[in-house]
């Protein structure tokens, strides 16, 4: 059975969706979504530095998950990005 690929929304590269994290925007705040089942609109993001910052730099809350995240709420979710393993 073959695995799905999704695409980063910071660097835009396809991958395994195992080897990324997803994302979702759920009443104004951003969550972490490790077993990749939460309700909402989700996206998909290397657990990268350079991706985290790519999705920030180019407004990726605003286009990827259609609502508008308090500047707060995502430099806290950024900051424990780089951390995350999938």
């Amino acid at each position: 059975m073959a695995e799905p690929i999704r695409t980063c929304v910071g660097c835009g590269a396809r991958d395994r969706r195992a080897e990324l994290t997803r994302l979702v925007a759920r009443a104004g705040a951003l969550e972490i979504d490790a077993a990749r089942r939460a309700t909402g609109r989700g996206a998909y993001l290397h657990a990268r530095a350079a991706c985290t910052k790519a999705f920030a730099r180019r407004g990726g809350f605003v286009r990827s998950l259609r609502c508008v995240i308090a500047k707060v709420e995502r430099e806290l979710l950024l900051a424990r990005l780089p951390e995350v393993r999938v």
